[in-house]
């Protein structure tokens, strides 16, 4: 299943009101077998979250399910694969780059 970065930003005013709809959402966080929840990480401003979805669509209505308008507000998702170690997906990825830049 491909994997997704979903970065949330927010401003200072909103920290409390974001750190009340994360754990709303931790409280009540169902595994799926479609949508899979894999990590979450905090910075100054924002959080990341990290996905595994059938497709981007699939990842897209699940966060329309989550009550949380603090962080929908300027989400962004991104396609991602790991890097390292390199993982199949990877190295698809560096052979379709490859014969991308090579003209074909």
């Amino acid at each position: 299943m491909p994997m997704y970065l979903v970065t949330h930003h927010y401003s200072r005013e909103e920290s409390i009101k974001a750190t009340k709809e994360a754990a709303d959402f931790f409280r009540r966080l169902p595994p799926t077998g479609d949508i899979e929840f894999m990590a979450s990480y905090n910075f100054n401003g924002g959080s990341y979250t990290i996905w595994r979805a059938q497709n981007r669509e699939a990842l897209e209505e699940y966060m329309k399910t989550i009550n949380a308008p603090t962080f929908h507000k300027n989400m962004e998702i991104t396609e991602i694969v790991q890097s390292y170690p390199p993982t199949v997906e990877y190295t698809i990825r560096l052979w379709e780059m490859l014969y991308h830049l090579s003209g074909g």
